[in-house]
């Protein structure tokens, strides 16, 4: 009995995802556009902020896992903004690109170019769905 539990829990460890494999530029509807380097997660804004991250696997999927704690929150105009939140980071989750699982990416090649993260809304969260575009012109002149 102890013999299968041991197999399971050292055979079942995830497959590591490569930064390569996340990066790119990310849009999101009202919100403000991503660039996801090598280095950080750049928003694209005047302000030129950006969020230290790691790719990475958790006990059921896969997620970026960023700080500082910088959470979607809805402005006045309807558009979203990164806001200072209470906290050191957050953890997005990767998402499949089937609709079987929606929050489970079971292997890193199942990762279809998309996350999610909760915006604060007027009347508590709202899922904010963010993903990998091929427009230029959203992530141009981050540097």
């Amino acid at each position: 009995m102890v013999a299968p539990l041991l197999f399971m829990v050292t055979c079942s460890k995830s497959e590591p995802i490569s930064r390569v494999a996340v990066q790119g530029c990310y849009t999101a509807p009202n919100a403000p556009a991503l660039l996801i380097a090598e280095d950080a997660i750049h928003i694209i804004e005047p302000a030129r902020r950006k969020f230290k991250y790691v790719a990475e696997s958790s006990k059921t999927s896969y997620q970026l896992s960023v700080e500082p704690a910088l959470g979607l929150a809805l402005q006045p105009d309807g558009r979203f903004q990164f806001v200072k939140e209470v906290g050191v980071g957050y953890f997005w989750p990767l998402l499949p690109a089937n609709g079987k699982n929606r929050n489970r990416v079971r292997h890193p090649e199942e990762y279809a170019g998309q996350f999610e993260m909760s915006a604060f809304a007027n009347n508590g969260f709202q899922d904010v769905i963010y993903t990998r575009t091929s427009v230029a012109d959203a992530c141009r002149d981050v540097r």
